[in-house]
């Protein structure tokens, strides 16, 4: 018989060795030299250690909104150029009591504003030593002697040794299959299970007031009421806004990439928002008459395109407070004012009442270490300024456009207490946009989201999941449940009239990964998600009889309805609730 201690020691060593062995692919450049592994972490997180070889973090206060409150840095020394690839080896293991532990890795700045270069990859770490890999796709030029490869470790109450991190850069033509891959944290959220109280709830609650009872008078091609006569009602298009965000050009494009991309946004969506087509950047005061002309008529024509099947529009945005794009260079304060209060007339002036809503103000909070606007001499006040502008030019309803409204911390606080200002002195806020960008490493409960969609609604009469996205690390399926989950969730909510996509296809989507339909058009499972509930699930079809005068009665979702009649051609109408 074999001595079980042995046999424990013999298979401890083979799993270490299993997990330790690194195939490293050839044709990549070192890019940390010497420069030393640093830890730090906040006194309320927990305490850093040295090792021999390497540090140790130790967390006794987690907080799964503030991982960054304790992390492991390896500095960089070498530019990384856009689309190169970035291969960190993390040798690592997990101390005291936990099985397993994580951590969230990121390649971003040393220093404020920690502008991330690729997505955050949540990574394992296991008892024993191993060499876990973590990829990174650069999206954007890394100067050298700037950036790190950053290990954040608050989030859960866990003790993380490492060793060494090694990084290695590799060109852009690699292709990331090639890459060995980290043993990943499998990661899910409250209220996921099946037979979730909540989701139950919430279905009754969709069920009882997303309702109502519906009736029109159908007429023939003649204009008279067709009296006792078969008719069948589909719904063609939702009242409530489910849609994305989409870019004018495809909408007059002749490819068939632009007919695959109008044909689902025809097929599923009642609402869309222009990207990046409204945005004060895409109106600068160079554009010569040519080039001015060719985006008017792409935008005219896409305007036109969504009236007639019924599409309404947001307008995004007419101010950003975090400093946009196209206004990073311009040092003149007074310059930047009259550009921004311009900008704001001929935007309004081209679109008029062809949207349903403007987000006024873009980020006026932002991420840590933004560039703000209202921060300059003479543009503390430009915001509101813009608020006046567009107040006496417009009646449509204005929302203020702010991310990780979810996420408990600034973004959430002080986006609260800028609505209430705003409201205090006299700029009437009709509802708050909240992007509702999702990263698996942290993805709240359905039931928090309600619990911070009741909080704004006591100050804002609407609300709007403006820009909704998730990345999951290989986890599609996580991905699909959340999509879900959400949907269901706001959609449950009086206080919400839409929810919109950040993007919807690969080849148009400025994170591809998150993206719902394949660059090929194939369809993934979160986008099955879109199909089921919105195309499905939440839809009403029924064939019925009218009376004398033409009229018929129903109970279904409010929209548009595809009128079918014998010996009539198929229209589309409103009915009345």
């Amino acid at each position: 018989m074999k001595h079980p201690g042995l046999l424990s020691l013999f298979f401890s060593a083979t799993l270490l060795c299993q997990l330790s062995a690194i195939e490293i692919p050839p044709g990549g450049d070192d890019v940390r030299g010497a420069a030393v592994l640093q830890a730090n972490s906040s006194p309320e997180a927990g305490k850093v250690e040295p090792l021999a070889v390497g540090k140790r973090i130790t967390i006794t206060k987690p907080d799964a909104a503030k991982a960054y409150a304790a992390q492991f840095t390896a500095p960089i020394s070498a530019e990384i150029a856009k689309h190169e690839r970035v291969l960190a080896i993390i040798k690592a293991r997990v101390v005291g009591g936990a099985e397993s532990g994580e951590v969230l890795a990121k390649l971003q700045l040393r220093g404020a504003p920690y502008t991330e270069f690729g997505d955050t990859i949540g990574v394992g770490i296991h008892r024993e030593w191993t060499e876990q890999p973590v990829v990174f796709i650069v999206n954007d030029v890394v100067s050298a002697d700037k950036a790190a490869v950053v290990l954040l470790c608050g989030q859960k109450e866990q003790g993380i040794e490492v060793e060494s991190i090694r990084v290695l850069k590799y060109p852009a033509t690699m292709d990331v299959n090639s890459f060995p891959r980290a043993k990943l944290i499998k990661r899910s959220y409250a209220g996921r299970e099946p037979d979730a109280p909540w989701r139950q709830a919430a279905l009754e609650r969709i069920e009882q007031h997303r309702k109502a009872d519906l009736s029109m008078i159908v007429k023939g091609e003649d204009g008279k009421p067709l009296a006792e006569t078969e008719v069948k009602l589909s719904l063609r298009r939702h009242a409530f806004g489910f849609g994305s965000a989409v870019v004018a050009k495809r909408f007059s494009g002749e490819s068939e990439n632009d007919r695959r991309y109008r044909e689902i946004v025809d097929k599923l969506f009642s609402i869309v928002v222009f990207e990046n087509d409204l945005k004060d950047g895409n109106w600068p005061p160079d554009f010569d008459v040519k080039r001015k002309s060719s985006r008017n008529a792409e935008l005219d024509k896409a305007l036109t395109w969504f009236a007639e099947r019924h599409i309404a529009v947001r307008g995004h945005y007419l101010m950003q407070v975090a400093t946009p794009f196209n206004l990073h260079d311009i040092q003149d304060n007074a310059e930047i004012r009259q550009r921004t209060l311009e900008s704001v007339k001929e935007r309004m002036a081209f679109v008029k009442d062809r949207v349903i809503e403007w987000d006024v103000i873009n980020h006026p909070i932002a991420w840590g270490g933004a560039d703000m606007l209202n921060k300059r001499p003479g543009l503390e006040k430009l915001d509101r300024e813009v608020f006046t502008l567009a107040r006496s030019l417009t009646k449509l309803p204005f929302f203020i456009n702010e991310d990780q409204v979810f996420r408990p911390g600034p973004q959430h606080d002080d986006t609260f207490a800028y609505i209430e200002s705003l409201n205090s002195d006299g700029f009437t806020v009709a509802g708050l946009g909240n992007q509702a960008h999702f990263h698996e490493s942290y993805l709240p409960s359905p039931e928090h989201l309600l619990a911070v969609t009741d909080r704004f609604a006591k100050i804002v009469p609407h609300q709007s999941i403006t820009e909704y996205d998730i990345v999951t690390t290989e986890d599609e399926e996580l991905a699909a449940d959340y999509t879900r989950d959400v949907l269901i969730a706001v959609f449950s909510h009086p206080a919400y009239t839409s929810f919109l996509l950040w993007g919807f296809w690969e080849g148009s989507h400025w994170k591809p990964e998150a993206s719902s339909w394949n660059k090929a058009w194939s369809i993934r499972k979160r986008g099955e998600v879109l199909e089921e509930w919105i195309g499905r699930k939440w839809h009403t079809e029924v064939t019925l009889k009218t009376d004398q005068d033409g009229l018929v009665k129903w109970r279904g979702f409010p929209g548009w309805y595809e009128v079918h009649a014998a010996g009539q051609k198929p229209v589309v109408l409103k009915p009345t609730w």
